[in-house]
């Protein structure tokens, strides 16, 4: 929709000349993150969490445990280069026409090209567009709203290592064994009133042999 006014001169007219003359350059019908495929094919699986011995303790955490089970296991190591990140899979740039928000390979090199927008100006293009709600005109890059809550979500959303995603960390031996821990008094504590029951029928503690004793 916006595009489309865009194109027709509506909304053109009503934005800055800094937004104006990027559009003229880079027109929302080529470069836009609206015209970018979708970043999500059917081929690339969306990570799921999976279920956990805590999920039956504590049904208001349903993400899994992010401490590694075996205690001689290392700490998080940070994972080389995944082109298929949702992040990563955001940035989107058409061969026929470069992105101006991210660099390009040299064509038939090894070289790097940079970006023709660096990262400041990029940043003062979209507070425009956020400002004037055209923000989805813009090409896709790093400034992007979307593309730092993605990148949000695979740090965590705390920031705190292991709450990312695919991160898990070594964690003290108390928090790594703390489901087990709790997966066995929730079974005590069902196990309570039978307990109970065997206790008194035993005339209070003859011949028990489980706790307590006395």
């Amino acid at each position: 929709m916006a595009t489309t006014q865009v194109a027709n001169g509506s909304l053109f007219s009503k934005l800055p000349q800094r937004l104006r003359n990027f559009f003229i350059k880079y027109p929302p019908q080529i470069y836009s993150a609206a015209v970018r495929p979708d970043p999500t094919p059917a081929s690339t699986p969306t990570p799921t969490p999976t279920e956990t011995p805590s999920d039956s303790v504590s049904s208001s955490s349903s993400a899994p445990s992010p401490y590694t089970p075996d205690r001689d296991a290392g700490g998080y190591k940070r994972p080389g280069f995944d082109p298929n990140l949702p992040s990563r899979l955001l940035l989107y740039s058409n061969p026929e026409y470069p992105n101006p928000f991210l660099p390009r390979k040299v064509h038939r090199g090894k070289h790097w090209r940079g970006p023709k927008y660096g990262l400041r100006k990029q940043a003062d293009l979209v507070k425009l567009a956020i400002k004037y709600n055209v923000e989805a005109l813009l090409p896709p890059g790093p400034k992007s709203t979307e593309y730092k809550a993605a990148r949000q979500a695979e740090k965590g959303g705390l920031q705190i290592k292991g709450t990312g995603i695919g991160q898990k960390v070594k964690g003290h031996k108390w928090e790594r064994t703390m489901e087990t821990r709790l997966e066995d008094r929730k079974k005590a504590m069902l196990e309570m009133p039978e307990m109970i029951r065997l206790w008194k029928q035993r005339g209070h503690g003859r011949g028990w042999k489980k706790w307590p004793k006395r």
